[in-house]
């Protein structure tokens, strides 16, 4: 995700696909590699079933099946938007045995709580794996585009209401964008968890909800819920959503991608980094992954060691500017 502005007032917050696409495979191919010795954990801010959970399962079971015979353990340490988990890590400086998933509270925590950045202290690898969001209304509500939306919000200010998993979290911070872009006040308003803000907006008692297309998906089909706009730089081709507008295309320019990646320890031998750059780049070039992609209706553009780290503090930048706008940045 990078943020670049368009036009008066306009962002949108993208992935930078363009240069993320270069081939890192030559870069790697000159560095030293190492293999870890003994069994891996893959440490995990998030409960059992969320998305990182997920993601980082599918990918050591592939990993596992002929890719690295080093055995591959998922480890979730919830709590603290993340904190638990990234702390672990930092703890373990130089350990070869251990790797930090990548979510959007690794970076947003310590903005939020004033502590040190955590991704200036780790040693990024990868990035893989991106997820557009869909903008969903009630499915018998008054609006039917993206335009309706908005010009409901500009004649009320803050009438119209976001349901959201938690301050600071991604639909607050897609919220924010839609707001600046638009030029419209919006009310968000924060869960505990996404499925309570789902529950809130399944109850009629909002007008929006943001979702990942996946799972925008089953409610649309399902009919409890209208798709407005997906925050995307095209629309997506599958049937589900080949018919649903882009915010771009009805005027609100506005992009925003969820990633996810992976990073080791502070001080981790760079020919280990290169080792696990390699891996997960091969992971990502399987059958098995390209099928849980499609399946999940996610994006899986590689970015490796050489490009991780430059490509994760702007995303560092940019969710410091979001949170400063929606007054939750203490550093």
């Amino acid at each position: 995700m990078t943020t670049r502005t368009r036009s008066a007032g306009a962002l949108a917050f993208t992935c930078a696909l363009s240069w993320a696409m270069a081939a890192t495979v030559p870069a790697m191919a000159q560095t030293e590699m190492r293999a870890p010795k003994g069994p891996i954990e893959i440490t995990v801010g998030s409960g059992a079933g969320g998305s990182p959970d997920v993601i980082m399962r599918t990918m050591a079971k592939i990993m596992n099946d002929g890719l690295v015979e080093n055995p591959i353990v998922v480890q979730n340490r919830t709590g603290g938007g993340h904190s638990n988990a990234y702390n672990y890590v930092l703890g373990k400086k130089g350990d070869e045995n251990v790797l930090l998933t990548l979510a959007s509270p690794v970076f947003t925590t310590p903005i939020v709580q004033g502590t040190p950045s955590v991704i200036d202290q780790v040693t990024p690898i990868a990035g893989f794996v991106q997820s557009e969001l869909v903008l969903l209304t009630n499915p018998d509500g008054k609006f039917n585009t993206l335009e309706e939306f908005v010009a409901a919000a500009k004649a009320q200010p803050g009438r119209v209401r976001i349901a959201g998993g938690a301050s600071g979290g991604n639909d607050h911070l897609a919220t924010a964008l839609v707001e600046q872009a638009a030029d419209i006040k919006l009310t968000y308003i924060p869960h505990e968890s996404g499925s309570a803000a789902q529950a809130t907006f399944l109850g009629g008692n909002v007008e929006g909800h943001f979702a990942t297309l996946a799972e925008g998906l089953t409610l649309i089909e399902s009919g409890k819920a209208k798709p407005l706009a997906i925050l995307s730089e095209k629309r997506r081709t599958e049937p589900g959503y080949k018919d649903v507008p882009t915010a771009k295309e009805q005027g609100v320019d506005v992009v925003y991608l969820q990633f996810w990646g992976v990073a080791g320890p502070p001080g981790l031998d760079p020919a280990i980094a290169a080792w696990w750059a390699d891996k997960f780049q091969q992971a990502t070039e399987t059958q098995a992954w390209k099928d849980t992609i499609a399946k999940n209706l996610q994006l899986s553009t590689f970015y490796g060691l050489d490009d991780a780290g430059a490509y994760f503090k702007r995303e560092q930048d940019t969710f410091r500017r979001l949170l400063t706008s929606v007054g939750l940045a203490k550093n």
